[in-house]
């Protein structure tokens, strides 16, 4: 084998590589991280710990600024959607895309969606979450009381290899579908997730502080002085990495 002839198949087995690998799209078409009632810092390391955690688990991460149809979607093995954290910036889904992540789920792609709360972050009628989410046998409720920073707990299942703390405060429940995690303090279901049989998977969560990594990994939940504890869901990164695998595996 010439010199030449293995350049050019060594360049050969690259591409091919780089084209089968797995895409995840990362939503950023509906007004997420644009508010200002926080420092816009406050996001500054969302995308380059998820750009981290793709390499870890071998997938391309496809940021979408243009809204989610079947074109954008083609190709893509998994889309991540999560809520806008302020009213004033959110932008509704359309119903064109509500039918496009539709088709995409019936079709055997997979979806993740967090949903955060009502009284302060998502008009939930409006952004119409819902509209897809019920096509699947789960809906999104209400925001329920939790005193301060609770937090949450995953139940171990194809998904989580064992049971993650995760945040859980301003939240909302979620109704059907294979329960994924509960409330610590009233054990109520705050994630869900169905599996169709032709792969089609969708996940949805009622807190959007996980798939933004907050916490510590050397965190403790203090349950006398909840708001001052430095726990805060000490697994975000394991949970989310964990979801992704899931989707895309």
């Amino acid at each position: 084998m010439t010199k030449k002839f293995l350049l050019i198949y060594v360049c050969t087995m690259i591409a091919i590589a780089v084209s089968a690998q797995k895409k995840v799209m990362f939503d950023l078409a509906h007004g997420q991280f644009q508010d200002t009632f926080v420092d816009p810092d406050y996001y500054d390391y969302v995308i380059p710990e998820y750009e981290k955690i793709a390499k870890e688990v071998g997938f391309q991460l496809v940021m979408n600024k243009s809204g989610v149809t079947g074109q954008t979607l083609n190709g893509i093995d998994a889309l991540l959607i999560i809520s806008p954290l302020a009213k004033s910036t959110q932008r509704n889904l359309t119903d064109t895309e509500k039918q496009a992540i539709i088709d995409y789920i019936r079709q055997g792609g997979s979806v993740i969606m967090f949903i955060d709360e009502e009284e302060y972050r998502v008009n939930l009628e409006e952004y119409g979450a819902n509209d897809i989410t019920r096509k699947f046998g789960i809906e999104v409720l209400d925001d329920f009381e939790v005193p301060g920073n609770c937090g949450a707990v995953t139940f171990e299942n194809e998904i989580f290899d064992r049971r993650r703390e995760i945040p859980c405060s301003g939240v909302r429940g979620i109704k059907g579908g294979i329960p994924a995690s509960v409330c610590m303090e009233q054990g109520r279901q705050i994630s869900a997730f169905v599996r169709l049989d032709n792969g089609g998977k969708l996940y949805v969560a009622g807190e959007t502080m996980v798939a933004l990594l907050m916490g510590y990994p050397d965190g403790e939940r203090n349950v006398h002085k909840m708001m001052k504890t430095r726990w805060w869901g000490k697994d975000s990164r394991i949970y989310m990495k964990e979801l992704l695998e899931w989707a895309l595996f």
